[in-house]
């Protein structure tokens, strides 16, 4: 890979979470934005957003960004570094499936093209997908003498944005998460073991470097070039809400499992704030709990713990809680009583 300040990125999908992402890394670095619609190409190209987001706009009509869109996905992926997928998946509620095959489209072509290539998931996936693609490409690279060697490079991050916010969220994130592979104990979970195995196989040790370097790019394009911004990272694991919260962006690197499980109870906290009876109503809660509407203790507690860092649009907005101040468990306490 490249150093630090010559990385280059593709991202796959111009989306509001794709071309967020684009626009704030093109700040500091080479970034291709790859879409199949040529409408939206051609809008890239001539400083158009193809999304209404009043900061993509603005940083595409006055800023000296170093973006390109295009059309053709291997042109744009042989030569990355990074290729940051947040191709659509589209969830069926009737069926209760998310439809990934968009994500795997990309997989594919990127492995064809650039194996060497660190591909970050971005898009909303279910709890478990991630590993479950170490399982379903294992066979892959241990036959296909074009992967022999080499290993398979994929992590997650999970994204906290607001459509037609999506760059200012970006630029003042509430916190930045990344997650790779990790090994975890089988005698947990049964299917763990063979993930393991196919994460032992293919897997590349250095992941939780790659996803430093990724987090570092997010810290980057987000507070501007600093030579804290990879120490800020490294230091990731020392990171609590509170101190990091002092530091300014919370930046915590994990399992790629729990990076996805915290998008979704992220979301799920979002929705009961925002909507609490509505939620409950969908829940799987007995019939007489439901009846009853959430508790006002619970809903400030969900006000003062989640909104402040909520990225998900709201008709319920905290006010008991200033920005960036902290919420001791002893006050936490005495505001549930």
């Amino acid at each position: 890979m490249r150093e630090f300040k010559d990385i280059k990125v593709a991202v796959a999908g111009t989306g509001y979470v794709g071309l967020s992402i684009a626009t704030l890394l093109s700040q500091h670095h080479h970034v291709t934005a790859v879409d199949v619609i040529p409408e939206k190409v051609e809008k890239l190209n001539n400083k158009i957003s193809p999304i209404q987001d009043d900061y993509i706009e603005k940083y595409l009509a006055e800023k000296n960004l170093n973006l390109t869109a295009t059309l053709d996905g291997v042109t744009a992926y042989k030569d990355a570094d990074y290729v940051v997928i947040a191709a659509p998946t589209n969830y069926d509620p009737q069926k209760n499936f998310f439809d990934t095959h968009h994500i795997e489209d990309v997989i594919d072509l990127v492995l064809s093209v650039n194996p060497e290539a660190t591909m970050v998931i971005k898009s909303t996936i279910p709890v478990g997908y991630c590993r479950s693609l170490y399982v379903k490409y294992a066979l892959k690279f241990l036959t296909d003498p074009a992967l022999k060697g080499k290993k398979f490079n994929l992590l997650f991050s999970p994204e906290f944005l607001r459509e037609s916010k999506a760059l200012y969220d970006n630029l003042y994130p509430s916190r930045i998460i990344v997650g790779y592979p990790k090994i975890l104990p089988a005698d947990r979970n049964k299917k763990w073991d063979e993930e393991n195995a196919a994460i032992t196989a293919i897997g590349n040790p250095e992941a939780e470097e790659k996803a430093k370097t990724f987090a570092s790019l997010l810290l980057e394009g987000a507070i501007g070039p600093s030579k804290d911004s990879h120490d800020a990272a490294a230091n990731s694991s020392l990171f609590t809400l509170h101190s990091s919260l002092d530091k300014g962006i919370p930046c915590l690197l994990m399992g790629m499992t729990e990076a996805e499980a915290v998008k979704l109870i992220a979301y799920a906290a979002d929705q009961l704030r925002s909507h609490p009876d509505d939620y409950l109503q969908s829940t799987p809660v007995a019939a007489e709990k439901r009846a009853k509407p959430l508790p006002l203790h619970i809903r400030s507690w969900v006000d003062l713990e989640i909104g402040k860092r909520s990225r998900v649009p709201s008709s319920v907005m905290p006010s008991a809680r200033k920005p960036g101040t902290k919420l001791e468990s002893a006050e936490l306490l005495a505001r549930l009583r």
